[in-house]
Order: structure tokens, then C-alpha cells, then sequence
């Protein structure tokens, strides 16, 4: 076979994939700013947040090369980071939408203040790895009952879980290998200086004990000893202080040590799983009792999918006879059935994590609605569909201007923005106040099925100063045609959906107090 016939298809496939390649190469890079940036989040929310990124970059390559060549497009886009804040500040917004760092912080104070209780299987390795350092346990139980002791044996199994992980040559452990030794360097140390800390208040106290013929649990006579003022109590006090100062120094040493070895099992096992609930299992396999995380909105939103897809098949297949869809009608009639549910999706997911997740989202202390935040909601929809929308205006009508026909169809845009809006306003608690279940359902649809209409006809009166590719649907349509076409069906779609999904979401996204937890200092955030 001549080397022509493969040389050709290569260079094809890169001329026509190698400039998007290398923009979306270099953004991926400039994306982790963190070492092991997956590692802080889920992989679905990592790969959102990645592509809200990338998307305008993407875009603006797109548009490029209609006056310079690709070449001089990816240098471009590349020199485009140099220009101050505004690329910095639409990556930590797509970071923060992705819950970097925040989703692996919330996860480390979750196993903070969760239950322990290290498993019957790890106990014989537990024990056999604490008593080559002279720790000894004899009463498993009793030996958690002090908060030393306790934080020591929670340190000592999470270390054996990170060994584990390690030997079953993980990907996170293999390339966190540097920090997992930093790590398991700090726990040697703590190991000796524990059992010598131990052993020395031990004896401290036992002398004091002896030599005052006090019992332990003889409380008056122990008060009665801190109060004379002999040399000898004196000093008896002043060893029992430096007891209790190392104490609480090696305490204070291991709560230092827990707090980074938490985020790191935290990190490990967003890192290793693909959801929240799948990272859960795999902690409570070391010992912890997490609460099952509350259920999403996944399975909503695939309802939400299929009946919009349904209703859009059906609708081109009722109206067919009457409607001609414009452009290439294969690529028009994809568009519809693939954008409607996408923008539906979109903007169901958007609200909910944000009215779940963030308090500018929630009404005001004073019962004031987020009137920011539902005007705004609606945007960030919009930005985030526009790529699509232009995509298919290419597909659509490749017999035209891409500019032009990109240009028309941008207030298309209403669409996406008017469903964030009127989504983010009727998944406030206080919308309807404490009217009953079924009246706050008719009311969501009716709202939901006006404000479609109303979208509607503001598009098709733009259209009679702006005429626009999409909308050319209607051209040809009688009046009569357009109400039993158009207008009928949207409002039955709108109301449908406000009536059936509004209510649930509403109650999923407030199923949860509101949080936003801290960013991490700068030395647990490079952990």
C-alpha cells in the first residue's frame, strides 16, 4: 500500500482536529492549578467545569480561522491567558463550579466529625504494626476511651489503609507517592514520640500517686494535693504540669497530622470513585460511619430528558404536515429534539446545585428574593448553550454566512435564559408561601406554561425586524396554523413540566442547609 494513502488521512483528521486539540491541550494544563486538581472533586463535576472552561476558547478558535490560519488561531488563543484577570477570574469561577477545592474540603470535615471505629479485620494488622514501636493494645475498647490513644489508633489505621492503597498501585497513590512517604515520615516520628510521651506521664503520675497515697479515683484527696503548698507538692505540681503540657502538645501534633491525613483519604477517594456515594463506601471501608449522601437529582433530570424528548418527536411528527423546518431539515429536526431537553438539563441542574449549595441563591434572612441570582442564573445558562446553539447553525444552514446565520439566531438565547429565570424563581421557598401541594403545582405551571408563550411571541415579533434562519419555521404558517402549532403546544409543554418537575425540584434542592465551607490554607491545599 503507498505510504500516500496513509499520509493523506492523517493529515486531514490533524488539520481538521489538530488546532482544537492543542487549544483544549493547553487550557487542560492551565486548568490544574493545584497538584492532582481531579483529585479535589468528583470526576462529573472535574469534567463540567472543564468544559465551561474550555468552551469559549474552543469557540473563539471556531470563529479565527475565518480571517487568519489555524497556526496563527492557536497562537493567539495561547497568547490570550496573558491578558489580566479575565482569564484568572472565569477559571476560578469554573473551579468553584466544579467544587474545587471545596468538595474535597467538605469531605475531610465530614470524616472529621464522623464516628470511628477501626474494623475487626484491620485489628490484628493494627496491632501487629503498633507493637513493633512498643505500643501494646490489651483492651481494644478501653484503649480508645482517651482522646490520645483514640486519635493515635484513628491515625495508625488510616496509615495502614494508605499502605494498602499503595501496594495495590492506585493511580492517586502512585502519583501522590512523594506525599504519601512525606506523610509516612511524620508518622514514624509520631509513633515513638508517642509511646515515649505515654510511658513518661504514665510514670509521672503513678509516682505522684505513690508517694501521696492517693487512688486515682479519690477526687477530694487529689483537689486537697493541688492546693498545699510543700516543696514536695510543688514539685509533685510542676511534674504533673509538664505531664499534661506534653500531652497536649502531642495532641495538638496529631490533630495537625489527622487533618492532613483526612484530606489526602478524602482526595484518594474522589480521585478513585465517580460519584460522592461511591467515595462514601470506599471510607467507610477504613472505619468511618458516613451518612449516605442525599439523593440527587439524577434520576429527575432523565425524566425531565425523556418526556421533552418525547414531546419534541411528537410534536414534528404531528406538525409535519404543516411546518417546513429550514435549512437542511435532518440537522433542524436533531436540533430540536437534542437542544430542548439540553437546555431543560442545563438549567434544572444549574438551579438546583446552587439553591442546594449556596446561599446567595436562598431567599434573605428578611424573606427577600435572590433577584441577583435569578436574573443571573439564566445568563450563565445562556453562555453555556451558545456553543451548541452555534454548532448546529452550522449543520443547519451550511449554505450560508456561519457569521451571519450565528449572529441571527442569538436571540434564540431568550430561551435558556427565560427557563433559568422562571426556574429559579418558583424553586423558592416562599413563592407560593404555605398555599397547599396542589396549588402551588397549578401555579407553577401556569407561570411556567405563560412564560413560554411569552417567549415565543417575543422571538417572532424580533423576527419581524431581525429575521432569523431558525425562525423561518413560522413564515408560511397561517395564523391558525401558527395558535394549533405553536403557541397551543408550548404553553401545554410549559405547564406540563411546571406542574409535574417544578414541585420535586423545589423540594430536592431544599433538603439541605446551605454551605459553602473554606478554602484551605495554602499548605493543606497543596496536599
Amino acid at each position: 500500500m503507498p505510504l500516500a494513502h496513509v499520509v493523506d488521512p492523517l493529515n486531514a483528521i490533524f488539520e481538521s482536529f489538530g488546532g482544537p486539540l492543542l487549544v483544549v491541550l493547553f487550557y487542560w494544563f492551565r486548568f490544574h492549578t493545584l497538584k492532582g486538581t481531579r483529585s479535589f472533586t468528583t470526576r462529573p463535576l472535574f469534567l463540567f467545569g472543564l468544559a465551561v472552561f474550555v468552551t469559549p476558547f474552543l469557540l473563539l478558535y471556531t470563529i479565527l480561522p475565518e480571517k487568519l490560519s489555524p497556526l496563527a488561531a492557536v497562537w493567539l488563543l495561547m497568547f490570550a491567558w496573558l491578558v489580566p484577570v479575565a482569564p484568572k477570574a472565569w477559571r476560578k469561577f469554573c473551579q468553584e463550579l466544579a467544587g474545587i477545592p471545596a468538595r474535597a474540603l467538605a469531605l475531610r470535615e465530614t470524616l472529621a466529625a464522623a464516628p470511628f471505629q477501626v474494623g475487626p479485620d484491620d485489628m490484628p494488622s493494627l496491632q501487629r504494626k503498633l507493637s513493633r514501636v512498643g505500643y501494646q493494645i490489651d483492651d481494644f475498647r478501653a484503649t480508645q476511651s482517651t482522646a490520645i490513644q483514640s486519635r493515635f489508633l484513628k491515625i495508625s489505621a488510616l496509615m495502614l489503609h494508605f499502605e494498602r492503597w499503595a501496594g495495590e498501585h492506585q493511580a492517586f497513590m502512585e502519583r501522590n507517592s512523594d506525599l504519601h512517604a512525606e506523610l509516612l515520615a511524620v508518622y514514624d516520628q509520631l509513633c515513638f514520640r508517642t509511646v515515649r510521651v505515654l510511658k513518661s506521664s504514665a510514670e509521672i503520675y503513678g509516682a505522684i500517686m505513690e508517694d501521696s497515697h492517693v487512688e486515682p479515683d479519690d477526687w477530694q484527696a487529689l483537689d486537697k494535693l493541688s492546693t498545699r503548698h510543700t516543696v514536695v507538692s510543688q514539685l509533685q505540681l510542676a511534674a504533673q504540669t509538664a505531664a499534661g503540657c506534653m500531652l497536649e502538645d502531642l495532641r495538638k501534633d496529631m490533630d495537625s497530622l489527622l487533618n492532613n491525613l483526612l484530606l489526602f483519604a478524602a482526595r484518594a477517594a474522589l480521585a478513585g470513585e465517580w460519584t460522592l456515594a461511591r467515595s462514601q463506601r470506599r471510607l467507610g471501608a477504613i472505619g468511618f460511619t458516613l451518612e449516605p449522601p442525599p439523593a440527587g437529582i439524577g434520576k429527575f433530570v432523565m425524566t425531565v430528558a425523556a418526556f421533552t424528548f418525547g414531546w419534541c418527536l411528537l410534536w414534528l411528527l404531528g406538525s409535519g404536515k404543516i411546518i417546513h423546518v429550514p435549512g437542511d431539515q435532518a440537522a433542524g429536526m436533531l436540533r430540536t429534539l437534542v437542544t430542548t431537553p439540553l437546555q431543560f438539563i442545563l438549567n434544572f441542574w444549574l438551579v438546583y446545585y446552587f439553591k442546594r449549595y449556596y446561599g446567595f441563591a436562598n431567599e434573605t434572612i428578611f424573606g427577600r428574593l435572590p433577584v441577583g441570582f435569578i436574573l443571573s442564573i439564566g445568563l450563565c445558562s445562556a453562555l453555556i448553550f451558545f456553543p451548541i446553539q452555534a454548532t448546529f447553525d452550522v449543520y443547519q444552514f451550511p449554505d450560508r454566512s456561519y457569521p451571519d446565520v450565528v449572529l441571527r439566531d442569538l436571540p434564540l438565547l431568550i430561551f435558556p435564559w427565560g427557563i433559568g429565570a422562571m426556574t429559579a424563581l418558583l424553586v423558592q421557598d416562599s413563592t407560593w408561601g404555605r398555599r397547599s401541594r396542589k396549588t402551588r403545582r397549578m401555579r407553577d405551571g401556569l407561570v411556567f406554561g405563560a412564560g413560554m408563550t411569552v417567549m415565543l411571541w417575543l422571538l417572532l415579533a424580533i423576527h419581524q425586524f431581525i429575521s432569523m434562519p431558525v425562525m423561518e419555521i413560522v413564515d408560511r404558517v397561517s395564523g391558525g396554523a401558527f395558535l394549533l402549532s405553536f403557541v397551543l403546544p408550548t404553553f401545554a409543554f410549559g405547564f406540563i413540566i411546571g406542574y409535574a418537575m417544578i414541585g420535586r425540584l423545589r423540594e430536592a434542592a431544599a433538603r439541605s442547609p446551605v454551605w459553602k465551607p473554606d478554602f484551605a490554607t495554602p499548605s493543606l491545599a497543596g496536599i
